[in-house]
């Protein structure tokens, strides 16, 4: 299948970022209750290289926490664990704890509660995903399981990079990985984890467009210039998108593939996230996916029903 460049992509404001850009809002938030137990979530402050012996001693002092660190143990683990236990409601709220390195691999759970805790009073809407376990968890009920060995990492430097581990091949590892991809993740800490089969939240939001819709295919390929030549006409649109990705994600880049569905009347019914046909990247993202699916949802093609797919190749801004 031929792939298209969207061009001209590249020429846009490198001003600093505002609330609507997705800056931060830092708004105050009153303790929070979670469905895990608070400690749960101190997995994700601590680095992989993390020693056995390293601690950090929490001490609650009325409304606050107060840290100490102890062999050598990096104040930005205590200044995470004590952003954690002051956010947290606690069912019985402790005296003094002291934390050591999780000896289990993070919880991708724990992780995501972790991000809803702290992202709701930092970000809106526009910065991205703000309760990503929710939709992992559509992704797990909806689309499929993961593989048991699938892992996610989620790293911010020298570019933000959400990869699944081996590379996503099920519908819902790219389900997953778009989810996390979008996610307005609360701080820049290196994430290694793995989804456990229990303690996931309750499903929500709308996740179906990373799996072919339910009923036979027409068994009718569209002819692919006709597909290129239809598609050029939501070029507009397209970069719409694609300005409104790179406003969140100034790193994203690289091939989205879709396959979509055409009635006999040329209306196209259904339109979903295939494996890319591109060479490298994906930009995997579920807002830019979402809109890129609305966007070829509303084409019309002449009066023919038959299958279709398209790549888009995107550059990136750096």
């Amino acid at each position: 299948m031929r792939q298209v460049a969207i061009a001209g992509l590249l020429v846009l404001s490198c001003a600093a970022p505002s609330a609507s850009q997705g800056g931060a809002r830092f708004e105050p938030v009153g303790p929070v209750t979670l469905a895990l137990p608070p400690e749960a979530l101190f997995a994700v402050c601590w680095p992989q290289d993390a020693l056995r012996t390293q601690r950090v001693a929490l001490t609650f002092i009325d409304g606050d926490v107060v840290f100490e660190v102890k062999e050598g143990a990096s104040n930005s683990t205590g200044r995470c664990l004590r952003e954690i236990a002051t956010t947290v409601t606690w069912p019985t709220r402790p005296t003094t704890l002291e934390v050591a390195p999780p000896e289990q691999p993070i919880d991708g759970w724990a992780a995501l509660a972790w991000v809803k805790l702290l992202s709701s009073s930092r970000f809106g809407p526009e910065r991205g995903v703000l309760d990503p376990g929710a939709l992992v968890s559509a992704c797990l009920s909806k689309v499929g399981p993961l593989r048991p060995s699938t892992r996610f990492m989620v790293r911010h430097t020298p570019g933000f990079e959400v990869r699944p581990l081996p590379s996503a091949l099920a519908d819902s590892e790219r389900c997953t990985e778009a989810v996390l991809s979008a996610t307005a993740w609360p701080s820049s800490r290196e994430l290694f984890f793995q989804f456990s089969p229990n303690g996931a939240p309750a499903a929500a939001g709308e996740v179906a467009l990373y799996a072919a819709p339910p009923g036979p295919s027409s068994g009718v390929a569209l002819d692919p210039s006709l597909v290129r030549e239809v598609v050029r006409l939501a070029g507009p649109k397209v970069s719409a998108c694609w300005d409104a990705a790179l406003a969140r994600r100034t790193s994203i880049g690289g091939g989205r593939t879709f396959r979509f569905r055409v009635d006999d009347s040329g209306q196209v019914r259904a339109a979903w996230v295939a494996s890319t046909l591109s060479e490298g990247a994906t930009a995997a993202d579920l807002l830019l996916d979402r809109c890129l699916a609305q966007t070829l949802e509303g084409l019309h093609f002449p009066s023919q029903a038959g299958d279709g797919v398209y790549t888009w190749v995107f550059a990136s801004r750096g």
